[in-house]
């Protein structure tokens, strides 16, 4: 005997409830992925503004050890080069001693240069006041040369981007030339030679 089984129930499960109960599972699990994918998102966020914190600070705590160490080392390195000015006055004033000390004036040289501190010389014949200081001036007739260099008298140092001893210099200053007054003869002291009575030698 051959049974009809198109008819019998589905095990007691109604379809439109499964799909119901999928959809609802399937929603919650976006919904978690979504809420995973903020909090991931919101830490890489977290982590990225933390690290360009350290970054500033450990970059302003350089900064920081860097002018403490040039504020300690200036009065030392200024020092160095008024040492270093006197041997140059003193090789340039003698000839004796003068290979002797150029050493050591060399060395006092590597010294600053070993802790940053560079010797320069401005180019060009202006005068540069933020680089030079004008110690003397030269008076000229010459417009084309005003507060134009005129002689350079000690070369520059500076400590980085920091002038530590500007180049010494001197300049030109524009004169204006005076005049020179003209001789005008006294009518009187004329009169008075012409009524002298000549000498007895002119009269031969």
């Amino acid at each position: 005997m051959n049974e009809d089984v198109s008819g019998t129930e589905n095990d007691g499960i109604d379809a439109p409830f499964v799909n119901e109960r999928t959809s609802a599972e399937f929603g919650q699990v976006v919904t978690e992925l979504r809420r995973l994918r903020e909090a991931f998102d919101a830490k890489i966020r977290y982590d990225e503004t933390r690290e360009r914190h350290v970054q500033a600070m450990s970059e302003e705590l350089a900064q920081h050890r860097q002018d403490l160490y040039r504020s300690v080392m200036r009065p030392v390195l200024t020092d160095l080069v008024a040492l270093y000015d006197d041997l140059t006055q003193v090789i340039e004033a003698t000839d004796a001693s003068g290979a002797s000390l150029a050493l050591f004036r060399d060395s006092v040289e590597q010294i600053l240069e070993r802790n940053g501190v560079q010797r320069f010389i401005v180019e060009g014949d202006g005068i540069d006041r933020s680089l030079q200081r004008v110690l003397s001036t030269v008076a000229t007739s010459d417009r084309e040369l005003d507060r134009k260099v005129a002689v350079r008298l000690r070369a520059g140092f500076a400590d980085g981007d920091r002038v530590l001893r500007p180049e010494w210099v001197s300049a030109y200053r524009f004169a204006k030339p005076q005049p020179v007054p003209e001789l005008v003869a006294d009518p009187a002291v004329e009169a008075a030679d012409s009524a002298a009575p000549a000498e007895e030698g002119d009269l031969r």
